[in-house]
């Protein structure tokens, strides 16, 4: 079982499950959708997501000078050559997909990457703004072929679905803050809770969490789509046990396993 622990604690590292998570998320939302996605489209995602974070990952391990705070940090700047090797070679075998992906998913993810790396350059300067803005990015570049291929264009983003996943992704970066703000402090990293303070953050916290819930109950009282709120639920649940449980889950970065593993709960869909 330990083996077991150490293994997913790498595979957390090189954030493989951020990118298993997009393109689960991705694929559960097409089926919520009803929107036909072709699977090198959710290969190209992941793939996508996984770049993107390496690369912020790598150039905050650079910019550091002394010993990294954060577990990940430290892990980029041990390995930076091999991952960032790795990450050329990635990049390079996205490319052929690129040529079996449907145009108007194409067309939107160019200009998604654009603001992406806009908003990698600018972050720093974001400062309560990082997190809001990041799942914004997060949660349009998951439901990049949704958007691109529905009729309903953008307006896809106002449903009750959309804004759920959009909470919990925000939830979810927000958290992750609230557990890093030491470390950011120490490392000059900014953030939410670090621009507004510990009390403004886990009152937002509080509130994003309150919000969630009251949209979760909304979603039950229709009465459809019973499948879907229950992954939406199981993922807020997790997020939610992860505040309550803060001093269990701050040892050993266990708040980031449990986290990151949040967007695999939507393979819960099939089971249901």
């Amino acid at each position: 079982m330990q083996r077991l622990f150490t293994y997913y604690r790498y595979f957390n590292l090189l954030s493989l499950d951020v990118a298993f998570g997009a393109a689960v998320s991705a694929y559960f939302l097409t089926n919520v959708f009803d929107v036909h996605v072709k699977p090198q489209g959710l290969v190209c995602l992941g793939l996508t997501v996984w770049l993107i974070y390496t690369a912020d990952h790598l150039v905050d391990a650079r910019i550091i000078k002394n010993e990294a705070s954060t577990m990940r940090h430290r892990f980029h700047q041990q390995y930076f050559k091999t991952i960032f090797w790795l990450a050329i070679g990635i990049f390079i075998s996205i490319l052929p997909l690129l040529f079996f992906i449907y145009k108007p998913v194409l067309d939107m993810g160019i200009r998604l990457a654009l603001l992406v790396v806009v908003y990698f350059l600018v972050q720093r300067k974001l400062r309560f703004l990082k997190e809001v803005l990041g799942a914004m990015l997060y949660c349009v570049g998951v439901m990049l072929p949704i958007i691109a291929m529905s009729e309903m264009s953008v307006k896809v983003l106002h449903t009750l679905p959309a804004v759920l996943f959009f909470n919990t992704a925000l939830i979810n970066l927000v958290l992750f803050s609230w557990f890093d703000r030491d470390k950011d402090r120490m490392d000059n990293h900014p953030s939410l809770v670090t621009s507004v303070g510990d009390k403004i953050a886990q009152t937002i916290l509080y509130a994003l969490l309150l919000i969630q819930l009251v949209l979760l109950s909304y979603a039950f009282m229709i009465g459809t789509q019973f499948q879907i709120w229950v992954v939406f639920f199981l993922m807020y649940l997790v997020l939610l046990f992860i505040f309550l449980k803060a001093n269990w889950f701050s040892c050993n970065d266990r708040y980031r396993l449990a986290g990151d593993a949040v967007f695999l709960i939507p393979i819960c869909y099939w089971m249901l």
